[in-house]
């Protein structure tokens, strides 16, 4: 296992602001463009009171090497299960590429804390984990070596959207 943890401030008014960034269809998108993903599709939605729970079958467009893919069925995918504990401002996260009969995971929890005026904080932890003998790390660490690029990037495509729809307080400055 593999642990990796990400922080960041936006400016934003609220930690409702980021949530509602998190689920809003037009970020999603521009997020998923950014991170050269092909195909997004949202297979379970279950909003209560206490949670909102949003399943997706996300494609990405860079694909693995011809080789390892003769050995897939149908492109490179995985599944992405998010559910927001409203009560806690928590998103607990897991991925299940479609590679590896599911001996691969990544679990993650996302929180949002208000740490001043018009700044929102967020704490981004969790872990890689693959279980194929020998090779378990090396895989682990290319997959949180892909979060360290990606990571920012979402994070500033997030802070652009929150500018742009006038959610953030150097917006309305």
């Amino acid at each position: 296992m593999t642990p990796f943890c990400f922080e960041h401030v936006f400016r934003a008014a609220s930690v409702a602001d980021v949530f509602a960034a998190y689920f809003d269809p037009d970020h999603q998108r521009e997020q998923d463009a950014q991170a050269d993903l092909v195909e997004r599709t949202v297979l379970e939605v279950v909003d209560t009171e206490a949670d909102l729970r949003r399943v997706c079958r996300v494609v990405p467009r860079r694909q693995l090497p011809g080789f390892v893919r003769a050995l897939l069925r149908g492109p490179l995918h995985y599944i992405e299960s998010v559910r927001w504990r409203k009560t806690r401002d928590e998103i607990d996260i897991e991925v299940l590429p479609s590679v590896l009969g599911g001996r691969a995971k990544i679990s993650a929890s996302y929180r949002l804390s208000q740490v001043g005026p018009g700044a929102i904080h967020r704490h981004y932890e969790g872990f890689a984990q693959v279980d194929v003998a020998m090779v378990s790390s090396r895989i682990e660490r290319g997959i949180v070596a892909e979060f360290e690029k990606s990571i920012p990037a979402a994070a500033a495509c997030t802070q652009a959207w929150l500018d742009r729809n006038d959610r953030s307080v150097s917006a309305r400055t």
